[in-house]
C-alpha cells in the first residue's frame, strides 16, 4: 500500500513530462515545416520573378485589403510579358493566389492555361492565408525614371492549428516581405 501510495504520483509526473514532451515535439515540428514551406514559397516566387522579363510589360490583378482597416494591400496576381522572338507576339505569364484553397499557382504561359503548376496548397500543417504583390513606382536611384521592374512580396502562413497553440501566440505564424527586381531586357 506504501508502495503504490508513493508509486502512483511519480508515475503521474513522468506521464506529465512525455505528454509534454510530445507537445513540444508537436510545436517543434509545425514550426519547422511552416518555416520550410515558407522558405520554399519565397525562392519560387523569387526565382521565377526574377527570369520574368517585363520589358513587355507587368500587370496586377484582383486587389487586396485588410479586413479590420480596409487599407489596401496589393495584388493577389502578377502578369509579365515576354515577347516571342519568332512571331512578335506576347506571352503572358502569371503568379497567383486562391485565397479559397490557399493555392500559389505559376502559370508559364497563359495561353496554355492547363500547364499551371501548383506550388503550394493549404493542408493539414500548414495553411497559406495570403499572397500579395505590389508594384514600386518609385524611381530608379539610377535613372531617376519610374521602376515598374521592383516587385514587393508579402505573404502569410501558419501551421493550420496543427501544433495545438492556438491563434494568439502561435509561434508557427510566419508573416514575410521581400522585394525583387525583375528583369528589363
Amino acid at each position: 500500500m506504501i508502495a503504490l501510495g508513493v508509486g502512483l504520483p511519480v508515475a503521474g509526473a513522468v506521464v506529465l513530462l512525455l505528454v509534454q514532451a510530445a507537445l513540444e515535439q508537436r510545436r517543434g515540428l509545425a514550426d519547422t515545416t511552416v518555416e520550410e514551406n515558407a522558405y520554399i514559397l519565397q525562392a519560387r516566387v523569387t526565382s521565377c520573378l526574377r527570369s520574368m522579363s517585363c520589358s513587355g510589360g507587368l500587370t496586377t490583378s484582383n486587389a487586396v485589403y485588410d479586413a479590420v482597416t480596409s487599407k489596401f494591400l496589393g495584388y493577389q496576381t502578377i502578369n509579365g510579358f515576354y515577347a516571342n522572338p519568332t512571331n512578335g507576339s506576347f506571352t503572358r505569364e502569371q503568379i497567383s493566389f486562391n485565397p479559397s484553397s490557399g493555392q500559389a499557382i505559376y502559370t508559364p504561359d497563359m495561353s496554355a492555361s492547363a500547364n499551371q503548376i501548383v506550388w503550394m496548397t493549404s493542408g493539414q500543417t500548414v495553411a497559406l492565408h495570403q499572397l500579395y504583390f505590389n508594384t514600386d513606382d518609385g524611381p530608379d536611384p539610377y535613372s531617376l525614371a519610374p521602376n515598374n521592374t521592383l516587385v514587393r512580396v508579402c505573404f502569410e502562413m501558419d501551421d493550420n492549428g496543427y501544433s495545438q497553440q492556438g491563434t494568439t501566440n502561435n509561434l508557427a505564424d510566419i508573416k514575410r516581405s521581400f522585394s525583387v527586381q525583375m528583369r528589363s531586357d
